[in-house]
């Protein structure tokens, strides 16, 4: 498995292995694009750590950023996320790199 796959992997299960981001990754998935400022008012979060846990969640390409004026708008890219999920699940099942 290329090495630039294994990065990416790791970057999406590590974005997902945080509660907070669940919880924005979540918020995304179910009730769409939000303004950052909203998603920090609705999970409880100060502004700088929304912005310090949406910079992971892009960096994964689990989330995507899209400035309009002043405000940037957040969404979940599910394309993406269901990209990554199956390449997971595709290296769990891969038995040529397991030694036995």
């Amino acid at each position: 498995m290329a090495t630039s796959t294994l990065r990416e992997l790791e970057l999406y299960y590590r974005a997902l292995a945080d509660d907070s981001r669940m919880r924005i990754v979540r918020l995304l998935a179910t009730q769409g694009e939000h303004s950052v400022s909203h998603l920090a008012q609705r999970l409880e979060l100060s502004q700088p750590l929304m912005t310090w846990h949406l910079r992971r969640l892009v960096r994964a390409g689990i989330v995507r950023t899209q400035r309009v004026g002043r405000e940037v708008r957040c969404s979940f890219d599910r394309e993406r996320f269901g990209q990554l999920h199956e390449g997971g699940f595709r290296t769990l099942m891969n038995r040529s790199g397991v030694r036995e």
